[in-house]
């Protein structure tokens, strides 16, 4: 009994004696928690003391007196009893922690570590007596420049007046108002950014310069006539350009698609994809890959079914000498151009033409005007269009062996191009030069680009817009005038080289530009497949098409929407349909034939897909039905006869179905370049698992590398087997910005 008793005792005793222990370190875990809620609430007030008065608080209790802590805060330190300090260089905390607390695990990683901590960073280590205030950039500034900064708006003159928001604002020394600064940089109407020449006004550099108020990658907003246009600086190099609406966006991503081949323009940069025969892509490959391996060379040709960005030389010796084509000082696009035929050219933000590939950069008898060193992987700048006044180009087209571009244009008041003038080069053979000195199409330019004039009425006219028209034997060159106009121009059929036809009794000319009649003034205009989509300022859209042997036509889209009856799900409902978002020109199910280029598919505003949308193969497909229901849309593109298309949803995610290979058969080279993929398909992931192309082959007699088999390979209607064909809205690809079609 009385060993049981000790036994007792001394249970009883290191109970209590390890119970008060545990409670001591919760009461200190308790503390610690405290100590680093001051420190915070000390921080942020110290931070935004700065951001109101440009200065420094040199105590807590200046803190509490200016209002920018409560005026009941506690600033006793819980471990200490003492106050909670500034440490002399302002920008940092003292810590006074005892050291017993210090050696303990539990409470030490709590403070010290900055998970716990948004305002203040903690000690190094053990030693370390201070806790850091860490700055932004913004308030760093605002000490740097402070003795140029007021909160006195009456002694703003020549200053920075720091209103109550935090937002400092230039006024010069007779107090006109210039720019803020806050989190982007404001500037007012009454100072230019970028002149005539799209450079940074001397103006604008004299008095942002000084202060280094501008970085890379900043937002600048210009205030012009009531409306904020944005701006982004993209560094000393870069210089600044304007996005959204504007002659200088680099903001959306732009897809192009023609019946071969395409590409992509992504933050600037070109991305190009097709068979490869005149080096479409930035990679000097002509040898076929690995089927058929008995072929001749001369028969094959490699086609790259991925994402190619293109090599641009920058000019700047230091960069091109070590073939750093990845610099942050490359040249960066707004506009491209890109076929198996051409290889590939570039508008940049500055004007400036660039164009590469076999026929772009060494073939003297078609492209002579840019810099050259015959490397077949790198683009060049054009001598002609070199970014200079009244060399800059905005739009550049291609059409057979003729390359067009809008250029020297101006913008309205709402970003849109004006004033353009259509210039060309090249070798044409199918009217697309809209120039005819004689019966015939024949127009041969290896020089400068010579400009395309157009006069109606006795005046000049000039373009906002240029577009052309994809399907052989319909293909068109069309361009937007100032006032509203549409002009095309080109061989309705390219197999006759008489430019003069009789139509309806009288001589039409069909390979000079030659107005289209309608009364409508039409404010946009995009190709399509065999026919223009044209809006109106009346808000309509309308189809624009020449049929072989007649003149040009414009019917309404907008009724033909109207009137549209595909069934329960997909037809014209006038709640729904009164809102257009996308239209764009397809074609139309006969029983199990397609009607090409008499259907139409649109987008509303419910970002619903309807119209013409389908094949026989997948009309009353109820997977592929409920995909294209499913899917939100926002925009819609057209890129191949058999109703092959792609669209864009509301999460900037592309979807393609339909027909996605072209094959052309001949022994010719249109005939073995021709072969190819309209899409980058290896990214959708549908081929057989033992064909893991990234480059295909393709050649004479239609031949081309077959992707897949079984349900994703179909007869054309050309008779043409082994054709890739997506069923099914297939994703092939997705940005975080805005992207459209060109």
């Amino acid at each position: 009994m009385y060993i049981n008793k000790i036994f007792i005792i001394i249970f009883l005793f290191l109970s209590n004696l390890y119970g008060n222990s545990s409670s001591i370190d919760a009461m200190e875990l308790i503390k610690i928690k405290k100590l680093v809620e001051k420190e915070e609430q000390i921080a942020k007030a110290y931070k935004d003391y700065i951001s109101h008065k440009a200065n420094v608080a040199t105590s807590v209790d200046e803190l509490i007196s200016s209002g920018y802590l409560d005026s009941e805060f506690d600033k006793i330190n819980p471990f200490t009893g003492l106050n909670i300090k500034l440490a002399s260089e302002n920008e940092e905390l003292e810590e006074n922690l005892p050291i017993e607390i210090k050696s303990k695990s539990f409470l030490y990683d709590y403070y010290y570590s900055n998970v716990n901590r948004n305002h203040t960073k903690a000690p190094l280590g053990k030693q370390s007596k201070l806790i850091e205030i860490p700055l932004s950039l913004h308030e760093k500034y605002f000490l740097k420049y402070k003795d140029i900064i007021t909160t006195d708006y009456a002694n703003k003159n020549g200053k920075y007046y720091l209103d109550n928001n935090g937002i400092l604002h230039w006024y010069d020394s007779s107090g006109n108002y210039k720019f803020s600064l806050g989190n982007d940089l404001i500037i007012d109407s009454s100072v230019e950014i970028i002149d005539t020449d799209g450079n940074i006004t001397t103006e604008f550099k004299n008095l942002i310069g000084a202060k280094e108020a501008t970085y890379a990658g900043q937002v600048i907003l210009h205030i012009k006539d009531g409306v904020a246009k944005e701006y982004i600086n993209l560094g000393e190099e870069g210089g600044i350009v304007k996005i959204g609406e504007s002659s200088r966006d680099i903001g959306k991503t732009i897809v192009q698609f023609t019946r071969r081949s395409g590409g992509i323009i992504i933050n600037g940069d070109i991305y190009t994809w097709g068979n490869n025969a005149n080096r479409i892509t930035s990679i000097d490959l002509d040898n076929y890959t690995k089927e058929n391996s008995g072929a001749s060379n001369n028969n094959r040709y490699p086609v790259i079914t991925g994402l190619v960005r293109a090599r641009v030389k920058t000019y700047n010796n230091s960069i091109d000498n070590l073939n750093y084509y990845s610099s942050p000082l490359r040249p960066k696009f707004i506009d491209f151009f890109s076929t198996v035929y051409h290889s590939t050219c570039g508008v940049t933000t500055k004007g400036e033409l660039y164009c590469g590939g076999s026929t772009g950069a060494d073939s003297s008898a078609l492209f002579t005007n840019t810099t050259t060193e015959n490397n077949k992987e790198v683009l060049y700048r054009s001598t002609y269009f070199d970014g200079s006044s009244n060399k800059k180009a905005t739009k550049v087209f291609a059409n057979n062996q003729l390359w067009l571009i809008l250029g020297n244009t101006n913008t309205d008041s709402n970003g849109g191009y004006r004033d353009g003038k259509i210039y060309r080069w090249g070798s044409d053979f199918a009217g697309f030069s809209g120039v005819s000195s004689n019966q015939t199409w024949k127009y041969n330019n290896t020089g400068n680009p010579t400009e395309l004039e157009v006069n109606y009425n006795n005046s000049k006219v000039l373009f906002k817009d240029l577009t052309y028209l994809l399907t052989i034997g319909y293909r068109k060159m069309g361009a937007l005038s100032n006032e509203g106009d549409v002009w095309i121009w080109g061989l309705d059929d390219h197999y006759t080289e008489n430019c003069h036809k009789i139509i309806n009794g009288q001589s039409i000319n069909l390979c000079i530009p030659y107005r289209v009649d309608s009364t409508i003034v039409f404010s946009s205009l995009k190709g399509g497949l065999q026919g223009f989509v044209a809006k109106g300022n009346d808000g309509n859209y309308y189809k624009i098409f020449q049929k072989w042997g007649a003149l040009p036509k414009v019917e309404s889209i907008t009724d033909m929407i109207k009137s549209y009856d595909g069934g329960s799900d997909n037809k014209y409902i006038q709640d729904d349909d009164a809102d257009i978002l996308a239209v764009d020109l397809s074609s139309r199910l006969n029983g199990s034939s397609l009607i090409f280029g008499e259907g139409i598919v649109w987008i509303n505003g419910k970002n619903e897909l309807k119209g013409d949308y389908f094949t026989a193969d997948n009309k009353n497909d109820t997977v592929f039905k409920s995909a294209i229901k499913k899917i939100k849309w926002k925009n819609i593109k057209v890129v191949e006869d058999e109703n092959a298309m792609c669209g864009i949803d509301i999460y900037n995610q592309m979807y393609c179905w339909g027909v996605v290979s072209f094959y052309r058969s001949g022994t010719d080279i249109t005939a073995k370049t021709g072969n190819t993929f309209m899409i980058p398909v290896f990214n959708t992931n549908l081929y057989d698992l033992d064909k893991d192309y990234l480059v295909t082959e393709g050649g004479q007699n239609g031949y081309l590398t077959n992707m897949t088999s079984g349900e994703w390979a179909t007869t054309d209607s050309q008779g043409n087997s082994g054709v890739f064909f997506m069923k099914y809205p297939t994703y092939i690809g997705g940005f975080n910005y805005e992207f459209t079609f060109k």
